[in-house]
């Protein structure tokens, strides 16, 4: 009897210190996440609106003076491709918001705090935000593509009306500087998905390393 009241005490000091230790381990780790996320979130968020609003803005002035015969489908493409890095842009503001409620828990917030920000949960979210920034980069790839081979084609054909003249002083020129443009407007409108989406699959690795389920 002696023996039972003496080993009593034991099993709950070794409950209690294994439960704290495992809520500062947890604790740590959301810290990290939050960090991770808040960083991400506002670099992702002002290299997509930087180059989204260029992009936008070369793209509006090289619609309207480039072509006489009304936008093709190499615009409309790009066009969706920047479209969809500005709502990625605000997609990942979002994830500013979201490393405070990490933050929030990480202080010591309530267990029902845990479960509002579960991980499967920002890990969808994740996942939407890849998938918008690999539309967008899909649509101005063809976008590229398409005012690439638009670029070649005036290139070539004043080299087969010209052959003796193309490239030399006073020759006329079918491309334009404004249609080199669209290029510029393809290209920061790829970079700006690229980033995103870098940043996006760098957080899911971090959220999945860190947080709880």
């Amino acid at each position: 009897m002696a023996l039972v009241t003496a080993a009593a005490p034991i099993q709950p000091v070794v409950e209690v210190d294994s439960a704290v230790a495992v809520s500062e381990a947890a604790k740590k780790a959301l810290a990290r996440a939050a960090n991770a996320t808040r960083r991400v979130g506002w670099f992702s968020f002002w290299s997509q609106l930087t180059l989204s609003v260029i992009s936008a803005g070369i793209l509006l002035f090289s619609a309207a003076f480039t072509s006489q015969n009304g936008p093709g489908v190499a615009l409309y493409l790009t066009l969706f491709g920047v479209v969809a890095g500005l709502v990625s842009t605000f997609w990942t503001f979002g994830y500013t918001r979201l490393a405070r409620r990490l933050r929030g828990y990480s202080l010591g917030g309530a267990r029902g705090a845990l479960r509002r920000v579960r991980k499967r949960d920002v890990l969808a979210t994740l996942e939407r935000g890849c998938w918008i920034n690999v539309l967008g980069m899909a649509a101005t790839l063809l976008g590229l593509q398409a005012t690439v081979g638009l670029l070649v084609a005036k290139t070539l054909t004043n080299a087969t009306a010209n052959p003796f003249l193309a490239g030399g002083a006073g020759s006329y020129n079918p491309v334009l500087a404004l249609d080199v443009f669209l290029v510029q407007a393809s290209t920061n409108t790829l970079l700006s998905h690229f980033v995103a989406l870098l940043g996006n699959l760098w957080l899911a690795r971090v959220i999945s390393a860190n947080a709880e389920a």
